[in-house]
């Protein structure tokens, strides 16, 4: 996804934050900077306490600054008057972890109190039944207007919470873990909706996770640990390595499959000597859809399929894969001979070499499938 080249929403530049006072003063962030452009989805990752909610915070004009820049559509933030904060806020979308309904409001009342605070307080009544039933529509509640939020499911008050956000039609908006809460598929609802919507109103979208299964919808990523931004690349190689790690001693078998299993997909690559782009990312969907793995941890666990014996050329291929591949379940030897297929035709063409590489896996798999 290529990153938004609009007009900049959010711009931090050089700022900290502490808590506390005297001998239990602590900084939270050292010296963060960062822009997001008109249109531009940011996900904030980082393990916690790191300091995302903290910067997500800082960006709503929730928390006063302390020290740097924080301009947000054009406002400095820093030392502004509560007058400014509050303008800037009614351009602002905010969705929590916890959606923040009022239980015993209705869904056309949780959503028109944010109304009360824009530009829409303005309209008659019936017309703001009107935006809240069209916002409510592009969220797939609109049938739920007149219902009790205890009467919804978790993954549809998130829905609620989204349309509240965005109802005003705000040119920002913040979300603080909006999966936290919800399952697999509803989580995934919710985020591609975040997505569309801010594609169609044209907003900025800054997203703060733990949830590396959604980590695709970023343009961009930004990652804190300690209070510092830190390079992406750098943080997926560590914990990728240290759950490789865990996997490795907790469950042996799972950790030689997954290895093998990768290890195979790469001496097909390389059977005629040029691993590809589009040869990679077959692999990298492979190892997405067989192992769960997110995209970064799937690159991890490539570079090292690649780096092992035979994994980066055909030749190697008789040096101790046979035995692990041999033990190999049946689904996944079928699911493995299904990849090897996918990765050999990804750039175009199965070559002779690729073809034969091929015919030695499945030999070596025992002819399973």
């Amino acid at each position: 996804m290529e990153p938004a080249a609009g007009k900049v929403s959010i711009a931090v530049e050089d700022v900290s934050y502490f808590y506390g006072k005297g001998a239990l003063r602590k900084q939270i962030l050292f010296d963060v900077s960062d822009v997001v452009r008109q249109g531009e989805i940011l996900i904030l990752t980082g393990p916690s306490g790191s300091g995302k909610t903290t910067l997500l915070t800082l960006m709503g004009a929730l928390r006063a600054a302390q020290s740097g820049s924080i301009r947000i559509l054009g406002q400095e933030l820093r030392d502004a008057r509560e007058k400014s904060l509050v303008g800037v806020r009614r351009q602002i979308g905010y969705i929590f972890q916890s959606h923040n309904l009022l239980q015993a409001l209705s869904v056309e009342q949780n959503v028109r109190m944010a109304i009360q605070l824009g530009e829409l307080r303005q309209l008659p009544r019936a017309e703001q039944r009107a935006c809240i039933e069209e916002v409510l529509g592009r969220v797939g509640m609109a049938e739920h207007i007149d219902k009790r939020v205890d009467q919804l499911s978790g993954g549809q008050r998130q829905r609620v919470a989204i349309a509240r956000a965005l109802v005003n039609r705000p040119k920002i908006i913040l979300a603080d873990e909006p999966t936290a809460s919800l399952d697999k598929q509803s989580g995934r609802d919710v985020v591609d909706l975040i997505q569309q919507l801010a594609r169609e109103e044209g907003a900025s979208v800054v997203l703060v996770t733990h949830d590396n299964r959604i980590l695709d919808v970023a343009d961009r990523i930004l990652h804190l640990e300690d209070g510092r931004v830190r390079p992406l690349g750098d943080a997926v190689a560590s914990d990728a390595g240290r759950m490789l790690h865990i996997l490795s001693e907790q469950d042996p078998d799972a950790h030689a499959q997954l290895l093998t299993f990768a290890v195979a997909l790469a001496r097909v690559a390389h059977a005629d000597r040029e691993v590809t782009d589009s040869e990679i990312e077959v692999i990298r969907q492979a190892l997405q859809d067989t192992a769960g793995l997110g995209a970064g941890e799937a690159d991890f666990v490539i570079e090292l399929a690649i780096a092992q014996p035979g994994g980066g050329h055909a030749e190697g291929s008789g040096r101790g894969g046979a035995s692990q591949l041999a033990s190999l379940p049946p689904e996944r030897a079928r699911d493995l001979i299904a990849a090897l297929e996918a990765v050999a035709e990804a750039d175009g063409e199965l070559t002779a070499d690729e073809r034969a590489e091929i015919d030695r896996i499945i030999a070596e798999i025992g002819g399973a499938g």
